[in-house]
C-alpha cells in the first residue's frame, strides 16, 4: 500500500506500507493544500464503553467487546484501553476474563487493545468519588488486585486510586514494580499526600480537574499538586462540557504538551441518539447536545464524545499546532504505556496504525483510517 499525504508539521510524503508496519517515508517537499494530512491512529486510555456497549456490563460478551471496533475505527481511534470502573470483587472478575477471551477470539481486537484500565474500586467515597459507587469501593489491595490480573491476563495496565486510602502507597510501589501505570484520580488527598503518591511511583493524573470534589481548600487542594508536579502527566476530557477552555489551557501551561494526554472517559452512550441509557447500576441520560448526566443527581456521568473531537475541541480551547494536539492523542501516551503495538509516529518501522483527515473539517474529517496495515474504515465506501 502507497499513501500520499501531508504529515503535519513536516510536509507532503509518501507512506510506504506493508507486512502490517510502516516501510517507508519519503519527503516530498512542502505541505500542499488540496491533499488529506495523515498521522497515527489515535490512542484513547480510558474507554469505559463505546457505541451500546458498556465494558461494565454484568452481561458482557466476548462478541459486545469486538462490535466496538468499527465504530472506534470510524473516530480514527486504532489503540484504546478498555476500562473497568469500581464494582463489586466478583464483577470485576468475571468481565476481565470476558475481555481476556475477547483477544483471544478477535486478531483484530488484540491488535488494537494496548492494555486494560481499572479505575476503581480504591478510590475516594468522598467528593470526589463522580459516577462511581461508594457502595463498591475499598482499601487497595494487592492479593485482590493480582487475583484480577489473573483474570485479566495480565492485561491490566493502569490502574487508577486515590493515594490518601490506608495501603495505596505500597501498592503504589508493588504496581509500578510490575510494570502497571498507576494514576492518581478521584481522590480527596492532601496536597503531601499526592507527593507521596508520585514519589512511590504514580506517573499520570487520570482526567485531571474531574474526579474531584466540587468545593476545595483554596490552597491546599490535590488539584495544585498535580498540576505543579514534573513526574506527572495528564490526562484530560477536553470534550466542551467537562473542562473550562481557562483550565484547559492552564493544564497545558503547567505540563506542556510533552506530559498533556487527550482522552474521552467514554461511555456506552457515546455515538448513540439522545436518550436513557445505563453505566452499572446508574441511569444516564445524553442529552441533544452530547453532554452524559447521571438522570438523577445531573451531574456528570463519562462522556459522550470521540477523540477526534475531543482533539478539534482541544485545537480551539487553546490554539495549539495541529501537530501539538495530535502529539496529546498519540505520542504522548504511547510513550507513557510504553507497549508493544501502538504507532507513536509516521516513521520507518513502526506499526501500521493510521488515519487520514482533514483538519479543516469538523472532527478531522476522518476520511481512512488504517489498522495493522489494513484498511478498516473508508469514508467513501
Amino acid at each position: 500500500m502507497e499513501i500520499i499525504a501531508n504529515i503535519p508539521a513536516k510536509g507532503r510524503a509518501r507512506i510506504r506500507i506493508g507486512d502490517g508496519v510502516i516501510q517507508s517515508v519519503q519527503m516530498l517537499g512542502p505541505t500542499v493544500e488540496d491533499q488529506p494530512c495523515i498521522a497515527p491512529g489515535l490512542i484513547d486510555i480510558q474507554v469505559n464503553g463505546f457505541a451500546g456497549v458498556d465494558f461494565s456490563d454484568p452481561e458482557l460478551t466476548c462478541e459486545r467487546v469486538a462490535a466496538v471496533l468499527p465504530h472506534l475505527w470510524k473516530t480514527g481511534v486504532t489503540s484504546f484501553c478498555p476500562t473497568l470502573i469500581t464494582n463489586t470483587h466478583d464483577r470485576l472478575m468475571r468481565n476481565f476474563r470476558v475481555l481476556a477471551e475477547a483477544l483471544r477470539a478477535y486478531p483484530r481486537l488484540a491488535r488494537s487493545v494496548s492494555c486494560f484500565h481499572l479505575e476503581g474500586p480504591y478510590i475516594s467515597p468522598g467528593g470526589a468519588r463522580g459516577a462511581h459507587n461508594p457502595d463498591y469501593m475499598r482499601w487497595p489491595d494487592w492479593d485482590e488486585f493480582q487475583e484480577l490480573q489473573a483474570a485479566a491476563e495480565g492485561r491490566i495496565g493502569i490502574v487508577t486510586l486515590a493515594p490518601e486510602l490506608p495501603g495505596a502507597l505500597e501498592f503504589i510501589r508493588r504496581a509500578r514494580a510490575s510494570g502497571v501505570l498507576v494514576a492518581i484520580g478521584h481522590t480527596d488527598a492532601t496536597p503531601e499526600l499526592i507527593h507521596q503518591g508520585v514519589e512511590a511511583g504514580a506517573r499520570l493524573s487520570t482526567h485531571l480537574g474531574n474526579g474531584c470534589p466540587e468545593m476545595m481548600h483554596r490552597h491546599q487542594s490535590p488539584l495544585w499538586a498535580q498540576l505543579a508536579i514534573a513526574d506527572l502527566s495528564a490526562s484530560v476530557i477536553c470534550d466542551g462540557f467537562h473542562l473550562p477552555p481557562d483550565l484547559v489551557n492552564v493544564i497545558l501551561l503547567a505540563k506542556t504538551i510533552d506530559r498533556s494526554i487527550l482522552i474521552t472517559d467514554a461511555v456506552s452512550a457515546a455515538t448513540l441518539p439522545p436518550g436513557i441509557y445505563r453505566l452499572l447500576d446508574t441511569e444516564v441520560e445524553l442529552l441533544p447536545n452530547n453532554k452524559v448526566v447521571s438522570r438523577e443527581a445531573r451531574t456528570l456521568a463519562g462522556s459522550g464524545a470521540s477523540l477526534n473531537h475531543v482533539v478539534d475541541v482541544f485545537l480551539r480551547y487553546t490554539g495549539a499546532p495541529l501537530a501539538d494536539a495530535l502529539r496529546a492523542a498519540t505520542f504522548n501516551p504511547a510513550r507513557l504505556l510504553g507497549r508493544e503495538g501502538m504507532c507513536s509516529a509516521v516513521a520507518e518501522g513502526q506499526p501500521a496504525n493510521l488515519f487520514l483527515f482533514r483538519p479543516e473539517l469538523p472532527d478531522l474529517g476522518i476520511s481512512r483510517v488504517i489498522s495493522g496495515g489494513e484498511e478498516v474504515f473508508c469514508a467513501q465506501a
